[in-house]
Formats: structure tokens, sequence, C-alpha cells
């Protein structure tokens, strides 16, 4: 992984929807709403959104438009991605928007044709409440050593933090020491069987965030434990899943 432009200030990682697939190759069209409460975003930007770039995992520049109606004063901004290769279409994939390039007076934005666009999350909120750490320090145990509960009713959040497990440049290449991050993500359930179930996760709810996941849980048998995991593959070909336990339990008196 590379960085885009030395030049460039900010990167934020965007997650797409593009499950519901077979697992396969693909090449897909999505579309980005930039939020507007992004003030990060929106007040280090040209207001002629010049300094606006999206690119793949690898930071490569990416067909790319801006939607008709963008508007800098109203902070209303959709970016269109053109025919974006990905490697997993049962999966998150991943592309980035580069910004704060107060110079730049090359606009990268080209035509484009979008069809059946995938959705891509811009994530604003920091990890909370259930957060997972790398499974690093688990090298000698049998299970996760991360456990949390929930009502069978309940819809929760799990935070998965796995910016640890990528690798680092040992020089910098334009000014950054990133080498390494996510392709694509894949969310799982198991039982005490190793059956992975979809009715207890919301694939199209999950996010990602700079250096973690955002994965929603549901569902499940009151007394009966999961173990819950990402797999994530990384653009350099590394394939890590972390787990946790995650309980089911209604409460009575």
């Amino acid at each position: 992984m590379t960085w885009y432009n030395e030049e460039y200030r900010r990167r934020q990682i965007v997650g797409i929807n593009t499950f519901g697939g077979s697992g396969s190759t693909a090449t897909i069209d999505a579309e980005i709403q930039v939020p507007s409460d992004w003030d990060d975003f929106w007040t280090n930007i040209r207001s002629d959104f010049k300094d606006v770039v999206v690119t793949n995992s690898q930071g490569e520049k990416i067909s790319f438009a801006r939607k008709a109606g963008a508007n800098f004063s109203t902070r209303t901004l959709t970016l269109q991605v053109d025919n974006l290769p990905i490697k997993h279409d049962d999966s998150l994939s991943i592309c980035y928007i580069y910004f704060y390039y107060p110079e730049e007076t090359t606009d990268s934005s080209e035509s484009v044709t979008i069809s059946s666009a995938k959705d891509g999350f811009v994530l604003l909120s920091a990890p909370h409440s259930r957060i997972v750490n790398v499974r690093d320090s688990q090298a000698a145990l049998d299970t996760p050593v991360q456990s949390f509960i929930k009502a069978s009713a309940d819809e929760v959040h799990v935070f998965w933090l796995i910016n640890s497990q990528f690798a680092k440049r040992l020089t910098p290449y334009n000014e950054r020491n990133d080498q390494e991050s996510i392709e694509y993500i894949t969310i799982h359930s198991y039982d005490s069987s190793g059956t992975d179930a979809i009715e207890r996760y919301t694939e199209s709810e999950t996010r990602v965030g700079n250096g973690f996941v955002r994965v929603t849980y549901k569902a499940g048998s009151s007394g009966t434990s999961y173990a819950i995991a990402i797999q994530v593959k990384t653009t350099l070909g590394q394939i890590l899943e972390n787990r946790a336990i995650l309980r089911v339990i209604d409460l009575l008196p």
C-alpha cells in the first residue's frame, strides 16, 4: 500500500457494501455520500473540490466524479466511483478519500457512467463499549480472551481494533510509513458446532474507520455463546481472523 500523494495531508478509509455475491472478483460502481457533519473534511478542502481524490485500497487513483449537485457552501457532495475492481463480492470492500491540499490546481474528477451503484460509507464515530483488541496476546490460548453479553433482542455494535496487525515501512514513501491495510472484510458468527449463520449479524451495517471495524451482531438463543469474528484480507495478502465470545442471556427475576 502507498500514500497517494505526499502533498495530501488527510486520508479517510471508506467501506463499500459489496455483500451478497458469491465471493468472486468483480468490478463495481459505487456512490459515497460525504457527511455534512464531517468538519475535518469540510474545513480543510478547497471550495472547488480539486483536492478531493478517490483511490483504491492500494492508494492508486481510480475513476471518480462528483455527482451533480455538489455544493461547498451547503456541504453537499456525493462521490461516484466507476469500474472499481474488487477481490471479493461478498464482503466490505475498501477505497480511500484523500483531501486537504490547498495548492492543488488539477481536477482529478472525470466523466463517469454509473450503473447499479454500491453504497460507500464514511464512519465518523469512535470505538466505544464493546471493543475487541487484536489477538496477538492470545498466542497460547485455545479460546478468545474477550467476551461480551447481550439479550437475544439486542442489536449491538462490536468494534475490532486491527491497525497494529498491519506492516509498516522501514523507510517512508511519500512521507508516510503505511504499507499494509485492508483489502476486504467478511463477517462471521459461529455456534459450538462451527456453523456460521448470517441471521446473527447485519452485513449491510458493517463500517470501517481508520484502524478499526464496526460490526452489528443480533439475535441468538438465550443461554448460548457464539464465537463472533471478522476476517480481514490485507493488501499484502494476509488473511487475519479475529474472534471474541458473545454470550446471549435474557435475564429474568
